[in-house]
């Protein structure tokens, strides 16, 4: 099974354009490391359909207007908690000027149960909740280094994972001889 980086933040009451460029950045910075991210962006077409518009209306219309159906929106919630899952390490921003952040919140709540990797970005003015504090693993204000810290962590990951795979292969070789 493959292993990415989650990229959480604010998608409510936000532009595609507001939502998707600083993780654009980032899985930019990622894939030079050739790390494959999970960006919850890429179902945007969900999140117009809780509007009921076409995704080729204009980026300035905020996402969040009009009639949400239950259907589409616990298809996002469970395709997200599948993209967590399936990660090493979630990147969130939890900027204040970047939004509410309640399914950002949710989010992180359930990595922190499945024991992923959190780093947090953050603004250096901004109070983060307590809980963010409780749960993350880094915090940092710039959003370089918070990419910088979620590839180091995930590289570390997959070199533990492979030296507990050759350590296996050894000991099964050893066995079958």
């Amino acid at each position: 099974m493959k292993d990415y980086i989650y990229l959480a933040g604010p998608m409510e009451d936000k532009t595609h354009v507001e939502m998707s460029q600083w993780r654009r950045m980032a899985q930019d910075l990622l894939r030079l490391s050739d790390i494959e991210v999970l960006n919850p962006t890429r179902r945007i077409s969900f999140h117009d359909q809780l509007q009921g518009r076409e995704p080729s209306e204009p980026d300035k219309e905020i996402l969040q207007e009009g009639i949400k159906t239950l259907n589409v929106c616990r298809r996002i919630f469970k395709q997200d908690l599948q993209d967590i899952a399936k990660s090493k390490v979630i990147i969130a921003d939890v900027r204040r000027k970047s939004g509410r952040g309640t399914g950002t919140s949710m989010e992180l709540m359930f990595a922190h149960t499945k024991n992923k990797i959190i780093i947090l970005w953050s603004d250096p003015e901004d109070f983060v909740h307590p809980f963010y504090e409780a749960i993350f693993t880094e915090k940092h204000t710039e959003l370089s280094e918070a990419v910088f810290a979620a590839k180091e962590y995930y590289e570390w990951s997959m070199t533990r994972s492979s030296v507990f795979m050759n350590q296996i292969m050894n000991t099964l070789g050893k066995d079958i001889k």
